[in-house]
């Protein structure tokens, strides 16, 4: 518990996952809109599919919007809070301060 919430929240993954959402079902919808379109009057039950599916498209990508959008109200909110500061780590040592390999 000793980590901050800012720490703890996977925000790259988040945003990765939802664009990843946003851009298929942005992309499913042009398919869904342009299989319509070719789609002549005589296939009714076709196109009865194609607007239910363009529906389920439709609220995925608002869903993923919305999700993106509330991701960087809540980033950009805790790193306000958190004061932009870096956290700044030691130094590493690759080699001890006493070097062993020198002839005596």
């Amino acid at each position: 518990m000793s980590e901050r919430l800012f720490d703890r929240i996977p925000f790259a993954k988040i945003v990765t996952v939802l664009a990843i959402v946003f851009g298929i079902s942005l992309g499913l919808c042009g398919a869904t809109a342009f299989l319509s379109n070719v789609v002549d009057g005589g296939g009714r039950g076709i196109m009865n599919f194609l607007i239910g599916f363009g529906v389920l498209e439709m609220i995925a990508i608002v869903l993923s919007a919305v999700g993106l959008v509330m991701t960087l109200i809540v980033f950009v909110t805790l790193l306000i809070f958190r004061g932009f500061s870096k956290k700044v780590s030691q130094p590493q040592k690759f080699f001890e301060d006493e070097d062993d390999t020198k002839n005596e």
